[in-house]
């Protein structure tokens, strides 16, 4: 009888695991270099390697889609078993994803042409007497809007390129200052031809939004045995080399 119980709890784990590892995941990213983006129709960058290799040790079936911002921040808050990357844990948004865990460092500040010697801030409220580009709905309008920051004041924008599209308005001083992560606005300014020590220049560091790192997190509708499971992957591939030959490859 022990035997025949056994064999039947063996069976019914069995079943339940192989009814987990048969859902497929959805994961949305944005363009987001060099965190996430698309190059020669390849979803690639530091996250993305990151979230890869930690997905294939799941076993879990995945498929990685970049979308604009916006959506992937609605879609990923709002369909089961979907997951969202590179993005900040921050207040506004604790409560409405599951958060698996950090998968690479990210440091933001707010930027200036290296040449705008009338550019000078000191306190955060400073931003207020210029124009600043933002993203729709990204880490940084989350924040200004805590700092009790008009929006409608800024130059904001949307569209799969629209980190791109901010670097280009401060190139052309259509905007003023631009709040960006560091490693994405070195990207950018690299891809884009230039030489970003010449170009550009911090003028604020965002300490409170820079905190711990970016994060992969799931869709609250997502199963929590999918999420434990990506966690302790994430956990573990973190203590291995091939992790930090993944950062020392993208310069961290």
């Amino acid at each position: 009888m022990k035997a025949i119980y056994s064999l039947a709890l063996f069976l019914c784990l069995s079943a339940l695991n192989s009814s987990l590892f048969a859902q497929k995941l959805t994961i949305f990213v944005d363009e987001f270099p060099p965190f996430n983006y698309t190059k020669n129709d390849k979803i690639e960058g530091l996250s993305t390697d990151v979230v890869r290799a930690v997905l294939d040790r799941t076993n879990f079936e995945y498929k990685i889609i970049s979308v604009p911002w916006s959506r992937a921040y609605v879609m990923s808050q709002t369909t089961p078993n979907t997951l969202i990357f590179s993005i900040l844990r921050i207040n506004k948004r604790e409560k409405l994803f599951k958060w698996i865990g950090i998968v690479a460092p990210a440091a933001y500040s707010v930027y200036a042409l290296k040449n705008r010697e009338d550019i000078n801030i000191k306190i955060l409220d400073d931003l207020k007497k210029y124009q600043v580009g933002t993203v729709i709905n990204d880490v940084h309008e989350h924040y200004f809007v805590s700092k009790d920051f008009d929006l409608s004041k800024f130059q904001r924008v949307a569209g799969k390129n629209a980190y791109v599209q901010n670097y280009t308005k401060l190139l052309r001083r259509r905007i003023d200052v631009l709040p960006m992560s560091d490693a994405v606005i070195n990207f950018i300014s690299k891809e884009e031809g230039d030489d970003p020590s010449k170009v550009l220049k911090r003028v604020y560091s965002l300490h409170e939004v820079s905190n711990e790192g970016a994060y992969i997190a799931a869709s609250l509708t997502t199963n929590d045995e999918i999420v434990t499971k990506i966690t302790q992957a994430l956990d573990s591939f973190k203590k291995t080399q091939e992790y930090q030959e993944i950062l020392k490859k993208w310069g961290l």
